[in-house]
């Protein structure tokens, strides 16, 4: 097996971009470090544009290196990424396997810097919380500062924030449970997702859910949800369940 090389050069444009060319086989061993030089490149850099042609992956599972480096360095726009991929066999697998949607994928050099600036179709961030009372309002900061990272309008991130500080409570104070929370834009929707460890604490189903009454103590922070979502639903799992809601610029002004 030949381990990845790496070679830069500048971009054939100005702006500070670099190509860097990879060659070698991607395997499970050697991933790590790939992940590694890559995120070096784009702390260093930026800005890059890595062509895929002698890259020859191993596993189909380990093409998700590429979207792992951008979440270690930010991600968009702090580190923009572009792959070139003439082969059609590895960009068909790059489509398929999601990577395309966070890190987008093109023909040639050319085109791949053109568009390196552009806003990814997908753009992720996730974080862990401890069962602690401070989780809310740290999930909250956490939300806040990525909805200004992101260029995400004023009313949507209230609203975001409305939903991370509500679901996370709920998670420390009836779960008892540690919490992942998970913040995606996919054009003009952003979604938040909570999830719990808590087996103990039972949510209604979001269709047969009823808002309590304005003089109830308890149950007002999915009503909080509802309110400033478009969607908003429940999955259970054997160990927990996840809560997730969708907003748009016409949830949140309706």
């Amino acid at each position: 097996m030949q381990q990845p090389a790496w070679q830069t050069r500048a971009a054939p444009s100005p702006g500070g971009a670099v190509v860097a060319t990879v060659h070698g086989d991607l395997d499970r061993s050697n991933r790590e470090a790939f992940v590694e030089a890559l995120a070096a490149l784009l702390v260093e850099h930026q800005r890059v544009v890595v062509d895929t042609s002698g890259l020859r992956p191993q596993h189909a599972s380990v093409v998700h290196a590429f979207t792992e480096a951008i979440d270690r360095t930010g991600g968009w726009p702090a580190a923009c990424l572009a792959l070139v991929s003439p082969d059609p066999s590895l960009a068909a697998l790059l489509t398929g396997s999601g990577v395309a949607r966070r890190v987008p994928v093109f023909s040639d050099v050319a085109d791949a810097v053109a568009h390196l600036d552009e806003r990814p179709a997908l753009l992720l961030a996730w974080w862990r919380f401890t069962v602690d009372p401070h989780a809310p309002g740290l999930a909250r900061a956490r939300v806040r500062a990525t909805c200004a990272h992101w260029g995400i309008e004023d009313r949507i991130r209230e609203a975001a924030e409305i939903v991370v500080t509500e679901l996370v409570t709920n998670s420390v104070e009836h779960a008892t449970s540690a919490s992942v929370v998970a913040m995606e834009r996919r054009e003009s929707t952003l979604r938040m997702t909570v999830r719990d460890y808590g087996v103990g604490h039972r949510i209604p189903d979001a269709g047969t859910w009823v808002a309590p009454p304005t003089s109830s103590p308890r149950g007002r922070g999915l009503a909080m949800v509802a309110a400033v979502s478009r969607e908003w639903g429940i999955r259970r799992h054997p160990d927990g369940t996840t809560i997730w809601a969708e907003m748009t610029s016409e949830s949140v002004s309706a």
